[in-house]
């Protein structure tokens, strides 16, 4: 289907049930009146006049230096050594798997449908990211430690055991501890067409397990692009338990068009009853290339009723007893906290070597980017050459506003004496008037010997996190008129 064609087909699809009809359920119609008392009593006007709020360009801060201030890099920079940390010790691993069953209409992460049109195809991948590792290893001469290993995408679930084998047998060459936290992204559809795959991921060392459910609407299902309906969904999840499954995650998407506040509270009630372990809750990041943002905006809620979604999470979450580790992830306890997320993240062990098209890093002290082009991945490691497109190597300043930006997304925040221990100097000495501004807005708090957000600054993280960007970053993103920098600005493989 030509390109305009299926963009018009998305805006005349129907939209989800009237509120009134979600009424019919006692909770839901409850959360509903939580969340008008709860956004009546935030002070919307007097936060947004001090900078938080998520217009312009919102998106999830999920690394640092952000995209937007990112330039080619020679791939020799990951390999000076750092005083800070490097693959000589603990690290944790990421494996980017680009293919998919179809193409979803939001989605700018490296991706391709998985078919013998691919320009890698699925089969020869693995070898491929056997030989990236191997450059990678051989040229900075450490021995890593794996601690985390994730698989994201794409859609990782599409790998079959040979494959999968494959790629764990190389990550192997590395020592990897025992109790390695082993994640695996999968899609509802190709956990239905083969519920064995369940057993095998497992027997294969597989032992957290992250669903892409987006919505249990169908009609939003379809607005997204995705391959799979409500009723695969919660069979896929009957599979995974009925394997035994007993970390498993989902990711839900809100303030899509043609959601509302009910079908949104409905989705997160029905996964959390069905007994899923964590959840990571994420507003729609607008990519303009992609085409879902192309819809007209009476499809899309308001910015208000984005906001009132965002506090729907928080809400059923807390009823649901859920620890609240981030903005946007809740899970069952601390023992369901992803371990990568948080060290990744972190002050201390938080090397992240990555693998595949479309990955990023850090590696000593260096962010990068692989390729997103799933061409270039190739033509590079067959010259024997590390896919590499952009990135930094970080100064000591650069490092602490890292630290500084990840931390407003993990459970524990930053950590003062250890960022002291690492840096040798306070968070406060080089970020004290950020800190005491945000404080006395309430946002954070230092306690138990940690910076963290407060409840009303979970909701904020990503706008608090902005305030620890250098003053470098803040520069070269207002060049461009962007807050948060983490839009490319162009997808290099769509």
């Amino acid at each position: 289907m030509a390109y305009k064609e299926r963009i018009e087909r998305l805006a005349t699809l129907k939209l989800t049930q009237p509120e009134s009809l979600y009424e019919q359920n006692s909770y839901i119609a409850d959360v509903l009146n939580r969340v008008e008392e709860t956004f009546s009593k935030w002070d919307w006007q007097g936060l947004e006049a001090e900078g938080f709020h998520k217009k312009q360009d919102y998106a999830f801060i999920y690394s640092y230096p952000p995209v937007r201030t990112l330039d080619p890099i020679d791939q020799s920079e990951l390999f000076q050594k750092s005083r800070f940390g490097g693959l000589n010790g603990p690290i944790n691993l990421y494996v980017h798997i680009p293919y998919c069953t179809g193409i979803c209409s939001y989605c700018y992460f490296a991706k391709v449908v998985d078919s013998d049109r691919a320009p890698i195809l699925r089969s020869d991948y693995p070898e491929y990211i056997r030989r990236e590792l191997s450059m990678i290893l051989d040229q900075d001469g450490g021995s890593p430690f794996i601690q985390t290993v994730h698989f994201g995408g794409g859609t990782p679930s599409t790998l079959n055991r040979d494959e999968l084998s494959h790629i764990l047998e190389t990550i192997r060459r590395c020592k990897m501890s025992e109790e390695a936290e082993i994640t695996l992204e999968c899609a509802p559809e190709t956990l239905v067409a083969d519920p064995d795959k369940v057993r095998m991921f497992i027997d294969s060392g597989i032992n957290r397990f992250n669903l892409g459910v987006e919505s249990l609407d169908d009609d939003v299902l379809k607005i997204m692009g995705r391959r799979h309906g409500a009723d695969q969904t919660m069979r896929a999840m009957e599979i995974l338990f009925e394997a035994g499954v007993n970390n498993l995650n989902v990711d839900v998407i809100y303030a899509l068009p043609g959601q509302n506040l009910a079908s949104w509270i409905d989705t997160l009630y029905r996964l959390e009853s069905a007994g899923v372990h964590s959840i990571s809750n994420y507003r729609l990041r607008q990519h303009p290339l992609k085409a879902i943002s192309k819809l007209q905006a009476d499809l899309y809620p308001s910015y208000e009723e984005g906001l009132k979604m965002q506090l729907a999470h928080g809400i059923v979450m807390d009823d649901a007893g859920f620890i609240r580790s981030s903005s946007h992830k809740y899970a069952r306890g601390e023992k369901k906290l992803q371990r990568q997320v948080e060290l990744k993240r972190g002050v201390g062990h938080n090397q992240l070597l990555s693998l595949g098209c479309g990955a990023y890093g850090f590696i000593n002290d260096t962010f990068y980017w692989n390729t997103k082009s799933l061409n270039e991945y190739r033509d590079a490691i067959s010259a024997g050459k590390l896919p590499i497109w952009i990135g930094k190597r970080l100064t000591p300043l650069d490092l602490q506003c890292k630290a500084m930006v990840q931390g407003m997304h993990t459970n524990a925040g930053v950590p003062i004496q250890g960022f002291a221990n690492k840096f040798e100097v306070e968070p406060q000495d080089n970020f004290g008037a950020e800190i005491d501004r945000m404080v006395s807005l309430s946002l954070l708090e230092i306690t138990d010997g940690h910076i963290r957000p407060t409840e009303t600054g979970r909701f904020f993280a990503d706008e608090i996190s902005t305030n620890f960007y250098s003053g470098d970053v803040k520069a070269r993103l207002s060049t461009v008129g962007m807050r948060y920098g983490m839009l490319f600005e162009a997808d290099k493989y769509v």
